[in-house]
């Protein structure tokens, strides 16, 4: 570790418990998927499993499936405002179908990817939740771009994040493509209004009345990692800033803490991001040395019905 980095970091464990800290020397560039992938949030899987599992979700109604944990919101034949059938399930399955061969057809290098917690984390959590994981899509267009589609991602954490966050039923896109590219996001967009938003249920019982829109979103910019950024964000699993440090989890020694960050570290970011029911949150800057140190939290949800 680069001595400026040490020093600095000698001082941030003095005043918090639980350090965050990127050696970019050893790490590479520091961003949001290097960040998810280092925390073992990131793992390879199939594209028709991705597909498979944004239909289960919306078939669930919920998050996850509550076969497979306790049952925390009444199934969807339950509900008094089901909206749900055969012929509502079918119909989305073939758009679905659609939107999968659009993607292998007009996409190289395509990757699907599951993002979770590492199931050895959830000891460290104090209540017990359902194990949650959701998948993601990303591919390269023929003109060097790179797109991605993501299903919303609940967040019953943060409130304050929840209501802060604009989510977008439109795919974003980073800058002007070529026309073949903007033809395809063109007919991708078509299919994902077809694939309407859907009401699903998270901690419903025991008075939480707990819903989200859920939808699949997309993004298109110029690298891979713009391009998940953007994705997720619409998709309300992450939240990220640039911006002063005025409070960071430890209560004790927030003020100093702040201090020391506005201080001594450049390109202050807050970074959150939501496993529906846990989440964790990173408030980070850089060192000098072109290290990025700072405050790991984590929080979750109480299910006390």
């Amino acid at each position: 570790m680069k001595l400026e980095t040490e020093q600095l970091l000698g001082t941030l464990e003095i005043l918090c418990s639980d350090l965050f800290v990127w050696e970019t020397a050893n790490q590479g560039e520091f961003n949001l998927w290097n960040l998810m992938i280092s925390e073992g949030f990131v793992h390879l899987t199939d594209i028709e499993l991705a597909f498979k599992h944004w239909q289960n979700i919306e078939e669930w109604g919920t998050p996850t499936n509550q076969q497979e944990f306790y049952e925390y919101a009444p199934p969807r034949s339950e509900r008094e405002d089901n909206a749900w059938n055969e012929s509502i399930a079918n119909e989305r399955l073939g758009y679905y179908q659609q939107l999968q061969q659009l993607i292998k057809n007009n996409l190289q290098n395509i990757q699907a990817y599951n993002l979770s917690v590492p199931k050895a984390k959830y000891q460290d959590f104090t209540w017990g939740h359902p194990y949650f994981s959701v998948s993601i899509l990303v591919g390269e267009t023929s003109d060097r771009h790179y797109f991605c589609l993501a299903p919303t991602i609940p967040n019953q954490v943060s409130d304050n994040y929840r209501d802060r966050h604009q989510r977008t039923t439109q795919i974003i896109c980073e800058e002007s493509p070529t026309q073949a590219t903007q033809n395809l996001i063109a007919e991708v967009q078509i299919l994902l209004d077809k694939l309407a938003t859907i009401t699903n249920y998270g901690y419903y019982h025991g008075g939480y009345n707990y819903t989200y829109q859920h939808q699949i979103v997309g993004a298109l910019a110029k690298t891979k990692t713009t391009a998940i950024q953007f994705a997720l964000q619409a998709a309300t699993m992450v939240f990220l800033e640039k911006r002063t440090v005025e409070y960071a989890d430890d209560g004790y020694n927030s003020r100093k803490l702040s201090q020391f960050m506005n201080q001594c570290l450049r390109d202050r970011t807050y970074y959150s991001i939501s496993f529906w029911d846990v989440g964790y949150t990173y408030e980070v800057g850089q060192t000098p040395a072109g290290d990025w140190i700072g405050v790991r939290s984590q929080g979750e949800f109480e299910y006390n019905p």
